[in-house]
């Protein structure tokens, strides 16, 4: 009891509340920090609002979680982040108390105690202080967002800004985009503006277009954490100097944003299409995977033939040193085409693109074996698109259109205005992206030109 004089913060909490939370935080904590303050995480005691704020910032990324606990004695502390956690999450699922007595923690359970060393709070560094623009998002908006981009993100960190999402934001809408130059996700939204905000105050309220690019781990953490509050909650986006702070119910994740100009992807999508079927989205899934199995395990090619008079879908893989695999769907034409159409896809980026689509039924948006495919949902709640490459089949080999989004997109927005104008200057081709095309004329008999570049592989 001689040491009571000595406590310089104390408090009780549950114990799967403090573990709940150390699990949250433990994202912004370094593998490899530059400094070792940031291997802790920070714990300040609030008595007045009877709760703890736990930090951890790795100076890119920072989260800070509040909690609920009954404070007898407010102050700050930083701890080692990896042991106390561990310590926590091996104790009794019951109340504790922490006491800081003599630079140590004194943790007490039902069963025993546990002391650990603490660090001087006063050199963790601080989380910025955002005063810029705003934009407000229900919170299940923005995770439908993420899951509509985020897996077409480039992991490779040299890549730079293409390892992010890019975010624009107007007064009434909002997009985010993804690439890593081998596919494009897209996904939009409207932005719901308080009535009782006049055109001036949404001005002055900094609602005015902005366009950010945000680190694909930034959002990794921030997907997990939006799928745990609930469907009513708002995330609201604070964004100034090269930093963002989403802020949630009892938690604010902190970051810094990527660098760099975004490529102009909306060029890169066509507008008009030749071709379009819709097919039953886990029945496609399911025969890519299948069909997949015995593919050429080096390139995972899969070919499917359009039989648009049979309203029929033939999936067919061929290796001569693992077999071959062929599977049939049905598919309901838009439109009156008598041609079979063929065209080849990298496996993978078809299963990740059906995967990441919510609804049951998808539309196929085709111009040429060679060219832009959109993968759109039928009826979906989001509107959401997906932009994958083909590949091109010449004879018994296979060219893969290898397409860069950064590197090429001149050559890509070349490919597109031609073919849009090439549609445009006849009437009777097709409609926009998920609307019926009427009276269709087929491709021409010559092999199309591939754009982008281009590797030679041996033949499924």
């Amino acid at each position: 009891m001689a040491l009571r004089g000595l406590y310089i913060m104390k408090f009780a909490i549950s114990q799967k509340d403090l573990t709940d939370t150390l699990y949250l935080v433990s994202s912004a904590v370094p593998n490899k920090p530059h400094h070792p303050i940031l291997n802790n995480i920070l714990l300040i005691a609030d008595k007045q609002e009877q709760h703890i704020l736990v930090t951890a910032f790795d100076f890119s990324l920072g989260i800070r979680v509040q909690c609920k606990s009954k404070i007898e004695i407010e102050g700050k502390v930083a701890l080692p982040a990896k042991l106390f956690t561990q310590v926590i999450s091996s104790l009794p699922k019951q109340e504790i108390t922490l006491e800081i007595v003599d630079n140590a923690a004194i943790i007490t359970h039902s069963s025993g105690k546990c002391r650990i060393q603490t660090v001087n709070p006063q050199e963790f560094p601080s989380l910025p202080e955002i005063e810029g623009k705003n934009i407000t998002l229900p919170a299940i908006k923005l995770l439908q967002a993420l899951e509509a981009t985020l897996f077409a993100a480039s992991h490779d960190e040299n890549k730079q800004v293409l390892a992010g999402v890019h975010f624009q934001f107007t007064k009434s809408s909002w997009e985010a985009a993804a690439t890593d130059g081998h596919r494009l996700a897209v996904a939009s939204g409207t932005i719901e503006i308080d009535k009782q905000l006049t055109e001036n105050a949404q001005s002055e309220a900094g609602l005015d277009a902005v366009e950010i690019t945000i680190p694909q781990q930034t959002l990794t953490e921030l997907q997990k954490i939006l799928g745990t509050v609930g469907d009513n909650s708002e995330c609201t986006i604070s964004i100034t100097n090269g930093i963002a702070v989403f802020t949630l119910p009892n938690i604010q994740i902190t970051t810094r944003l990527l660098e760099g100009d975004y490529p102009k992807y909306s060029s890169l999508i066509p507008q008009q299409f030749q071709y379009q079927f819709t097919i039953d989205r886990k029945l496609f899934d399911n025969a890519i995977k299948r069909v997949g199995i015995v593919a050429d395990q080096r390139n995972k090619i899969v070919k499917i033939t359009c039989d648009y008079k049979h309203q029929q879908a033939t999936l067919s893989t061929d290796s001569s040193d693992i077999g071959g695999a062929v599977e049939s769907l049905n598919i309901k034409p838009q439109g009156d085409y008598q041609q079979k159409l063929v065209i080849a896809f990298n496996i993978k980026y078809v299963d990740q693109a059906l995967k990441f689509i919510p609804t049951n039924e998808v539309l196929i948006n085709v111009n040429q074996p060679t060219t832009p495919v959109i993968i759109t949902p039928v009826d979906g709640i989001l509107n959401q698109l997906i932009l994958v490459m083909p590949v091109e089949l010449i004879g018994n080999s296979e060219v893969i259109a290898d397409v860069d989004v950064a590197a090429d997109e001149d050559v890509m927005e070349e490919t597109v205005n031609e073919e849009n104008s090439e549609l445009a200057a006849n009437p009777s081709l097709p409609k926009t992206v998920g609307k019926t095309m009427v009276n269709p004329i087929p491709p021409a008999n010559s092999t199309p030109k591939a754009r982008g570049r281009k590797k030679k592989v041996a033949a499924a």
